[in-house]
């Protein structure tokens, strides 16, 4: 699980000196488990246990300076499932001594399902992105009580996170909401271009996320042909419905803004290339902006599901071959799982002779 660390502040990064960090960094306790029916994270079974000091930590763990977390997990996962992974400061002076995780945050609050503990992958306002059900949450408690979705400050409640994060598996593949900052904004036409879907999408309404108010158009084409032309106005998250229509696998999606104060959010090199997005396999991409690992909060609606935004590292015959080898493995685990409980057995019922043999003797 790959997160963002701010750390200034702290003794291991002094360069902005921002209040996210203070004395030695304190310490991370990471832990996942799997989710209650209510959101909450099921701290009754603990799947994964990670502790270090951030400033202490060897690079590949911990990078305050490029603000980088890679967190060892080794989980499996069963898709569909949710899981919860909670950060705690375990410093014994945990008020002198942190480091902050670092999220996209969203003055004006998130709208939708993610700005709710919405409890349906089916929820049909989720926004960014995200599936429905993904939030940041905060407990000040220790975990006794929980605002789901939540932060230390921010809007009544603190429902200005959105998770910014990177899953890596086995197989190689990755998936995640990468992007945690943005660029100023500007008027100019801002164009996202989706592609590589997997599936069909329905398209039901365009929208775009704009914290200054102004007013614009959004429009839709679909492999070079518009669709679709709305106007907005306002801030916060805008949007119109569309007369609904189904783009196929294969058709590029495109969505402009032209008028609406647009901020690009921003993913890092780094990030960028974990996630693909320098590739010509990446599914969603600025028209005609350099940087890579920036996106523009402009969508058609319903936006992208997790399933379609996975950005493969490698070949897909590497990772059927990767997925094979994995799967062998399983296998033989579990031929050597059967021979181990069948000799247990034997053994077992070895041991029960010789016991009843010697009670015989000695009766």
């Amino acid at each position: 699980l790959h997160l963002r660390i701010e750390a200034d502040g702290s003794a291991c990064r002094q360069s902005g000196s921002t209040g996210y960090g203070l004395g030695n960094g304190g310490s991370w306790l990471v832990t996942t488990h799997p989710v209650l029916p209510d959101g909450r994270p099921d701290t009754s079974l603990t799947l994964s246990s990670q502790t270090f000091r951030p400033c202490e930590a060897s690079a590949p763990l911990a990078d305050v300076r490029q603000g980088i977390v890679r967190v060892p997990m080794d989980v499996p996962v069963t898709q569909g499932v949710e899981y919860a992974t909670i950060v705690r400061n375990s410093d014994p002076a945990p008020d002198r001594n942190f480091t902050s995780v670092n999220f996209l945050y969203t003055k004006t609050g998130i709208l939708g399902a993610n700005g709710r503990n919405e409890r349906s992958p089916l929820a049909p306002d989720a926004y960014y992105g995200l599936d429905p059900r993904e939030l940041v949450g905060y407990s000040s408690d220790a975990g006794r009580s929980w605002a789901l979705p939540g932060g230390q400050y921010g809007l009544p409640g603190g429902r200005n996170f959105l998770p910014t994060y990177i899953q890596e598996y086995s197989d190689g593949t990755v998936s995640g909401q990468p992007y945690y900052y943005a660029v100023d904004a500007s008027t100019a036409t801002r164009t996202m271009v989706f592609r590589k879907r997997s599936s069909p999408w329905r398209i039901t309404s365009l929208g775009a996320f704009t914290a200054k108010p102004g007013s614009g158009t959004l429009t839709l084409t679909v492999d070079g042909t518009e669709r679709a032309r709305v106007n907005v106005s306002g801030a916060g998250m805008l949007r119109a419905s569309i007369a609904p229509l189904t783009v196929a696998p294969g058709q590029v999606v495109k969505v402009s803004s032209n008028g609406l104060p647009i901020q690009n959010i921003v993913a890092d090199t780094a990030w960028g290339r974990l996630m693909g997005l320098h590739l010509a396999t990446s599914p969603w991409t600025v028209e005609g902006e350099p940087n890579f690992s920036q996106a523009a909060p402009v969508y058609a609606l319903p936006a992208y599901g997790a399933s379609d935004a996975v950005a493969p590292r490698s070949d897909p015959r590497v990772r059927r071959t990767q997925r094979t080898r994995l799967h062998a493995q399983a296998r033989r685990r579990a031929r050597a799982l059967a021979r181990k409980s069948s000799h247990r057995r034997r053994h077992a019922r070895r041991h029960a002779r010789m016991r009843r043999d010697a009670h015989v003797q000695a009766l």
